[in-house]
């Protein structure tokens, strides 16, 4: 018995368990907070960064092109970005290091000056710079700053115009420069051979070669051509390539603003047609009469009578009396007119118990200028500008507002100077001092071969800008000046955050101070500092304390 009942117990199904419930154990992660399923309707995949401008570039730069071209908003912007970034030029400031080639200071000075003398004088001439003979280098750094903004991307090929076609235009440098489009880089990619949108990486990954789309007798032909020339480059490509990180090209930067664009456009072409609309039709006529319901109650009336005389005794005589006096009024309305702006507008004279309105346009209503600014602030966010640069509208802007909005912007403005116009001034920078070094137009201690062995020392410069907008310059002055009392600061920075060389700036000063004195005139400057424009009242200002409450 007993190895029965452990057999049936054994057998026996089990009985159900009865646990506690789970405790909902605590979770910390990403995106656990969409419970609602929001973010479930945005389709994000996870890829290279190339592959989605890859997809998008051509689609992209067709948008961008077609907004600056089209939509005032952005064309204004656009313009003032260029004005910001570039100014009417970008100045060079040579900055070598000719320690090593035996100059001295001053020698080191001079040389600087000569050479951002000639370097103006060429870049200042399209016959000279341009390939085409029509373009200065800033021009053509505009266009690249406009090429940026519509592809992410700016594009120059360098050439060299041999002897024989420099005599025939009468030029005397060989070194030529040629801006290229975007689009005409072609899209090509194998990467079995190595080419990934029109460019060819080694194994390393450098770029070697870049294959462009030009026409030739009408046709669009693909060519290959190398990224440098030995040591000088061939193509110059500049980019942000902080924004698209790991892609051989670039995408307009107005790309996340394109969909706010297009609305902000649709609201203000939708405002305008319900406007007209309700313009057109803004005269109307409140009556007590009755409608055409009434006039077919009536007509029933007065066949119900004909089919029931006696129930419906007297209705026809009722409908006749109304209709009688209804066609008495009719006739009284077309006797007389009220004219509304003249006689091409008329509207009938009014009968007893009729109002004329007059309807204005409620398009936009007090919700437009709203969500109309709010589209054109997240347009100014993403192209780099302040909502009251976009918009001339300073209405609301205070001192204070005006000075962190450029304080806000202005960073980016720099950021934007220094990696897409710099970068591409200073490659066509190079190729012009090498062969200027070269034909001897610029002496060098040591000559060409010295400078080769040199050439990164030789060739380095700054490139100057406009200066930073100021809500009150005389306060921006005062600032610096107590800086400069302070140490906290130099004249080179100062004159840098203005767009002048300091050393320019000094040597200009020396020569108008000179003038002036052989002229009998006292040079004005350092008259607030006790300087020589100060004079014996100055001087002693100098040294004077203002008299406080106490004194």
């Amino acid at each position: 018995m007993a190895i029965l009942d452990m057999f049936r117990r054994s057998t026996a199904p089990a009985a159900p368990k009865t646990s506690a419930p789970r405790a909902v154990t605590p979770q910390a992660r990403y995106m656990g907070h969409d419970r609602t399923g929001v973010l479930s309707m945005r389709r994000a995949v996870t890829r290279d960064v190339k592959l989605d401008v890859r997809e998008a570039a051509n689609r992209s730069f067709g948008l961008a092109f077609d907004f600056l071209q089209n939509s005032g908003w952005i064309s204004g912007a656009a313009d003032q970005i260029i004005a910001d970034m570039i100014g009417a030029e970008l100045k060079l400031n040579a900055k070598p290091d000719l320690k090593g080639l035996g100059y001295e200071e001053k020698e080191r000075a001079d040389w600087c000056r000569l050479v951002e003398k000639e370097w103006r004088r060429w870049s200042w001439t399209p016959w000279e710079c341009d390939l085409e003979g029509k373009a200065t280098v800033g021009e053509m750094l505009d266009g690249a700053a406009r090429y940026y903004l519509a592809g992410g991307e700016a594009l120059a090929v360098l050439d060299f115009m041999g002897r024989a076609d420099r005599r025939r235009y009468g030029i005397q440098t060989g070194t030529k420069v040629r801006l290229v489009s975007p689009h005409r880089l072609t899209q090509h990619t194998s990467p079995m051979e190595g080419w990934d949108q029109g460019i060819y990486h080694d194994a390393t990954g450098r770029p070697t070669h870049y294959r462009f789309r030009r026409a030739s007798s009408g046709l669009d032909v693909d060519a290959d051509i190398p990224a440098r020339d030995g040591v000088l480059m061939r193509v110059l490509h500049v980019m942000d390539r902080g924004a698209t990180p790991n892609s051989p090209r670039g995408i307009s930067p107005m790309a996340p603003a394109f969909r706010t664009i297009a609305q902000s456009d649709q609201l203000a072409d939708a405002t305008l047609t319900t406007a007209l609309l309700q313009t057109a039709f803004a005269a109307t006529i409140q009556s007590p009469e009755p409608s055409e319901v009434a006039f077919q109650a009536l007509q029933q009336l007065h066949d119900l009578e004909e089919n029931d005389p006696e129930q419906f005794e007297g209705a026809s005589d009722l409908a006749g009396d109304l209709f009688t006096v209804w066609e008495q009024r009719l006739d009284a309305l077309k006797s007389k007119a009220l004219s509304i702006g003249g006689d091409a507008s008329q509207v009938n004279h009014l009968g007893p118990g009729e109002n004329l309105q007059l309807h204005g346009a409620v398009t936009p209503g007090p919700q437009y200028l709203p969500f109309q600014q709010n589209l054109l602030r997240e347009m100014a966010r993403c192209l780099g500008v302040t909502f009251e640069n976009l918009t001339m509208d300073h209405s609301n802007a205070s001192y204070s507002s005006t000075r962190m909005a450029t304080a806000s912007i202005w960073p980016i403005t720099v950021r934007r100077r220094e990696r897409i116009i710099a970068p591409l001034a200073q490659g066509i920078y190079e190729a012009w001092l090498d062969e200027a070094i070269g034909t001897g137009r610029i002496p060098i201690k040591g000559g060409y071969a010295a400078f080769a062995a040199n050439r990164d020392k030789v060739v380095d410069s700054e490139w100057r800008g406009p200066p930073r907008p100021s809500a009150d310059p005389y306060k921006d002055a005062l600032a610096n000046k107590l800086r400069l009392e302070q140490g906290s600061t130099t004249l080179q920075q100062i004159c840098a955050e203005q767009g002048d060389d300091w050393e320019e700036t000094v040597d200009q000063i020396a020569i108008e101070a000179a003038r002036m004195r052989a002229a009998g005139i006292t040079p004005p400057f350092g008259r607030m500092s006790g300087g020589e424009g100060a004079g014996p009242q100055g001087a002693a200002a100098e040294g004077r304390r203002e008299p406080s409450n106490g004194d």
